[in-house]
């Protein structure tokens, strides 16, 4: 059971990792849609924290992870599928305030956006 600051955290890995491979693609097409979820998630990621620290207090004990370099269309696919089913299955263990649910439902929405965008070529 993941706390609200480990989903943020993970939240942030996959914001700074997204930088990482949209800076080393060499593919228009992903540098492109990485570009585009990094400045999508930066917001909304933003507002989450904002929105429940109004309510919750500011979280603290951020983690870092570990960054890596871009191999190929087949890792990005498979990092971000595994982003997607750890924000639905994380989303349970957290608030449940409606508005928090929604604001994390945007997120989500944005990852299958990303999935369905790295498809093209």
């Amino acid at each position: 059971m993941a706390t609200f600051v480990e989903f943020l955290s993970t939240l942030l890995d996959a914001k700074e990792q997204t930088i990482v491979w949209h800076n080393q693609t060499m593919s228009y097409a992903e540098h492109k849609a990485l570009d585009n979820f990094q400045d999508e998630l930066s917001e909304l990621y933003d507002d989450l924290v904002e929105s429940t620290s109004g309510i919750y207090g500011r979280p603290k004990n951020y983690s870092v992870g570990t960054l890596t370099n871009y191999t190929s269309n087949d890792q990005l696919m498979k990092y971000y599928r595994s982003l997607y089913d750890y924000v639905q299955n994380t989303r349970k263990t957290i608030y449940q305030d409606t508005w928090v649910q929604n604001q994390i439902d945007e997120i989500a929405a944005q990852i299958g956006k990303l999935l369905y965008l790295l498809t093209l070529k």
